[in-house]
């Protein structure tokens, strides 16, 4: 039996190893989705919003700008600029909901880390009792109190059977451990790529949302322009191509 223990050590050590670069995985990618959080929330998304801000104070502008003729034009005016602001309302009243939607998200998460942290305190727990509990056998064995010569044949038979019997067992979980670790693994590497890939199109919206900027700036400076009939017609034709 002492090559079959051997064995199984040397699986059990490492399979021990294989977890603690798991769990290394998993924390390298729980620090990549939150730099992604913090990119795309914290940046992209405050940065989308203050652009919009932008364009709507713009129109606002654009409405103030506008001259009109009769009473008919005024109301046109007046209407397109509710029609504007309750366009930029309906539309942040949405992204309200969306958002609140992910905060609820984020607290059910948070609750399962919570929960998480638990079950590692209980962990601790249990190995610090583990510890104890062996300490006092190895008090007992310095005693003497489990001397060779206090042993008759049928305890030491029945002590055999049961490291069998343990041995069996111990085997079966290493085995089933292995594939659990291995499968976890590979589900580290799948939310690795799926990260890198989210923070490519983070970058990439970054980008396209400072051109958003830079056109929103251009379109201020020629806030309160006038554009002549000729101008007008000329836009109407270009559309019509």
């Amino acid at each position: 039996m002492r090559i079959e223990i051997d064995a199984l050590a040397a699986k059990v050590m490492d399979n021990r190893t294989l977890l603690a670069q798991s769990r290394a995985n998993i924390e390298q990618n729980r620090m990549l989705v939150m730099s992604n959080y913090v990119a795309a929330m914290a940046g992209n998304h405050q940065l989308a919003t203050h652009n919009m801000q932008e364009i709507f104070g713009s129109r606002t502008s654009i409405f103030e700008r506008m001259d009109y003729e009769d009473e008919g034009h005024r109301r046109y005016i007046e209407a397109a600029r509710e029609r504007s602001e309750l366009d930029l309302l309906g539309h942040t009243v949405n992204l309200n909901r969306k958002n609140l939607e992910l905060n609820q998200k984020m607290v059910t998460l948070n609750q399962q880390l919570i929960a998480i942290n638990e079950e590692i305190m209980q962990l601790n727990q249990e190995m610090l009792e583990f510890n104890e509990e062996n300490l006092s056998s190895n008090v007992e064995l310095m005693s003497g109190a489990l001397h060779p010569l206090l042993v008759d044949e049928t305890m030491v038979s029945d002590l055999i059977e049961e490291n069998e019997k343990s041995l069996a067992e111990l085997q079966s979980q290493a085995d089933e451990n292995r594939q659990t670790v291995i499968d976890l693994l590979t589900q580290s590497k799948a939310n690795r790529s799926s990260a890198l890939s989210n923070s490519e199109q983070i970058s990439e919206r970054k980008q396209s949302l400072y051109k958003n900027r830079e056109d929103i700036s251009e379109m201020r400076e020629k806030i309160g322009t006038e554009a002549s009939l000729t101008d007008l017609f000329l836009g109407d034709l270009q559309d019509e191509e």
